[in-house]
């Protein structure tokens, strides 16, 4: 299902609106990726899609052309689309294994991330930064098999640790999930884009936000046309 703001504004008061009035469509099966400056609007416009920051104005919904999905759905809504922090939640002490039970069956990890098998046994909170963020990522996509939103998810891991969850995201766009993220990592941008086929170039995006207004940029932008553009 297609995810689509409507006439929407962001921000934390009406008389501060961040961003907006935003009409943009992310399409499901793609990763759509958001660039911005601190400050920009970046966080509060994902808040604002997974419904944890009300919208000043506008709306948010989910559609197929069958099927549309608002988040007055209640169950429906939340089961369609998962929200990932930049900072996983450390001092939890639960195991992984009951953190992601809380989403759903721990079992489906091992087919899609084996490697984090592993780590079921652990708690969450002896976890690396980057360990704890694949299990938070793995929980989302136990949460739901549509939508994930991620807030800068690799801004605190080592350069292996971003990789494996570029490649975490990699298996739910390839399982016909729908990926938004907001994210300073233009190295991960880059490689990410010269190693897609044209069919998931094709349903993804790469866009920046500048003075309130989202604006599209192409995905074969190098890494330094990128950082030039934010400076």
């Amino acid at each position: 299902m297609n995810l689509t703001a409507s006439k929407l504004v962001v921000g934390h008061s009406p008389e501060h609106g961040l961003l907006g009035p935003i009409d943009h469509a992310w399409k499901a099966g793609g990763m759509h990726l958001v660039l911005g400056g601190n400050g920009s609007g970046k966080s509060s416009l994902l808040r604002t899609l997974v419904q944890a920051l009300p919208a000043l104005s506008g709306e948010v919904s989910m559609s197929d052309g069958n099927q549309e999905l608002r988040p007055r759905n209640g169950a429906m809504w939340t089961k369609s689309i998962a929200f990932v922090l930049s900072r996983p939640p450390q001092q939890v002490g639960l195991t992984v294994k009951e953190v992601w039970a809380l989403s759903g069956d721990p079992s489906e990890v091992e087919e899609w991330h084996p490697d984090l098998m592993g780590l079921a046994a652990s708690r969450l909170s002896e976890l690396s930064d980057g360990q704890a963020q694949q299990v938070m990522v793995a929980r989302a996509m136990l949460q739901s098999n549509r939508w994930l939103v991620l807030d800068e998810p690799t801004a605190f891991l080592d350069v292996q640790a971003q990789r494996r969850l570029w490649n975490m995201l990699d298996v739910h766009v390839d399982r016909g999930g729908g990926v938004l993220m907001a994210t300073h990592d233009l190295w991960g941008v880059e490689r990410w884009a010269q190693a897609q086929s044209k069919a998931t170039l094709a349903l993804s995006s790469l866009s920046m936000i500048r003075q309130g207004t989202l604006h599209a940029l192409t995905l074969q932008s190098s890494k330094e046309d990128l950082s030039e553009l934010l400076a």
